[in-house]
């Protein structure tokens, strides 16, 4: 019996002729989380500028430093919820170098600061295979790369030096010098030199401006470094001025003489560092901008102050789902709220709009997922000031914006069957979030308009939505029968 496939129908001979396809799938485009873009100083070490790193990282390589470490408190809060971190590195300054006679290459630290001065190279003869070398790399008193090399140009460059063969022996590619050897070589690295972070503020903006996340957080800094305003007003003035929904997190605290909320230009170190004395407290009011007021106590003793418990409210943030409140999440490992405060207090914190931990049975939970806006207006009502509401909020204009970027800009007509295209795309994305219950009472057919816009390249488009949020508040009478 004939069979086979079919691109017309123009078979001459019975039989079945049948095609297989997968069913054809809306364009979606998912809105990634779990992003989040911070800052580290003072490590003295690793690439200056932007490193991408994940909970997978080599930190060591990376900062000079394992990720249990006290300097990276902040960094491996943030990684117990975030998939992805942006980290700004201050690290400016000269590379450390060294050189030995007696070696066929200088070598260069791999990046600049004062932490290269604790590089060392070992070059051996290996006493099992005659005419190799054991090269092995210290970074402190930890081995961190070991090569076997027969040449000069065996030796290849590694996360934390570079080298170069010196001019003497390219002839026989350092075969005479290597073969000289006789007992192990140890040189250190030196003249490597920081830079004072507040010189890279343009840099860091740059870099904020041009990466894609969900949060931006300075935790970890100093509660009162000018810092965290910078960075909370970069926040407002990207998701005023740009469309970003993005949001910051940052500690309660005063504001200084060193930068102003609403300030148009910031610049110098004191945008980094602390800034001047004390004044009344920063009240950011904006949906972009969390506020946490307390740190909490681990089981082990440790107490994480407000500015290094915010990133993990930062990473929590970063990652929540659309239809994911952060009320009452625990902090893990945490058994106590520092301070604590009573109701009364907590009060007083919920209507300044400032996050704050408690206590609860020998755990602590965040008491509300809020956000710092306390002023409502038509145009934003109490609601936007709950991040569950914001989110979804945030998450429809952020997959909005990718999808027509990445799918419809330049590449679909625009027409009525253009328009109907895109209308379809944004009723199949809120019917998934009605579907996870993120919004509710959505009807396509009268909660979505697209039209045409005033000229023939633009396009108007209307959504109604109601978005949920979790329950929060029991108000029950129990009666006695």
């Amino acid at each position: 019996m004939a069979g086979g496939v079919w691109n017309k129908q123009d078979k001459v001979l019975p039989g079945a002729y049948i095609n297989v396809v997968s069913k054809g799938q809306p364009i979606v485009n998912e809105t990634e989380k779990g992003v989040v873009f911070t800052i580290m100083q003072n490590l003295k070490w690793g690439k200056n500028g932007v490193i991408e790193v994940d909970a997978r990282s080599n930190f060591i390589s990376l900062f000079g430093l394992p990720i249990g470490s006290p300097e990276l408190t902040a960094l491996r809060n943030i990684l117990i919820k975030a998939k992805k971190v942006y980290v700004f590195n201050f690290n400016g300054g000269d590379k450390a170098h060294a050189q030995s006679d007696v070696l066929p290459w200088t070598f260069e630290a791999a990046c600049s600061g004062s932490r290269g001065n604790d590089l060392k190279v070992s070059v051996m003869p290996d006493p099992s295979n005659v005419g190799k070398y054991i090269v092995q790399t210290f970074f402190g008193s930890d081995v961190v790369d070991k090569q076997v090399v027969t040449s000069a140009s065996g030796l290849i460059a590694n996360d934390y030096f570079v080298p170069t063969i010196i001019d003497s022996a390219k002839d026989d590619d350092g075969v005479e010098m290597l073969g000289a050897l006789t007992t192990p070589v140890l040189i250190s690295f030196t003249n490597g030199t920081d830079v004072d972070a507040g010189s890279q503020v343009d840099a860091l903006i740059e870099a904020i401006e041009t990466h894609e996340f969900n949060v931006l957080t300075a935790a970890g800094q100093d509660a009162s470094a000018g810092i965290h305003q910078l960075l909370a007003q970069t926040v407002i003035r990207l998701r005023d001025e740009h469309g970003r929904k993005i949001q910051a997190v940052v500690p309660e605290a005063t504001a200084t003489n060193g930068f102003t909320v609403g300030q148009s230009e910031v610049g110098g170190p004191d945008a980094i560092g602390a800034s001047g004395d004390a004044g009344a407290a920063v009240a950011y009011d904006h949906e972009g901008v969390i506020v946490v007021a307390n740190g909490v106590k681990l089981k082990d003793g440790t107490v994480l102050s407000a500015t290094l418990a915010s990133a993990f409210i930062a990473g929590a943030t970063s990652a929540a789902e659309a239809n994911q409140s952060l009320t009452y999440m625990e902090f893990p490992e945490a058994v106590d709220a520092v301070p604590r405060y009573n109701e009364e207090a907590q009060i007083a914190k919920v209507n300044a709009g400032v996050m704050c931990f408690i206590s609860s049975r020998d755990s602590v939970k965040i008491l509300t997922d809020i956000n710092s806006l306390v002023t409502f207006t038509e145009e934003k009502s109490k609601e936007f000031s709950k991040n569950r509401v914001l989110r979804v909020l945030d998450d429809i204009a952020n997959d909005t914006r990718e999808t027509w970027e990445d799918n419809f800009i330049g590449k679909i007509t625009n027409n009525a069957t253009g328009r109907d295209l895109f209308k379809a795309n944004r009723a199949d994305y809120l019917s998934r979030l009605q579907a996870i219950e993120a919004i509710t009472n959505f009807d396509p057919s009268s909660d979505i308009s697209v039209e045409e816009g005033e000229t023939k390249d633009s396009v108007v488009a209307t959504i109604v939505v109601q978005p949920t949020d979790a329950m929060e508040k029991l108000y029950m009478t129990v009666v006695m029968n």
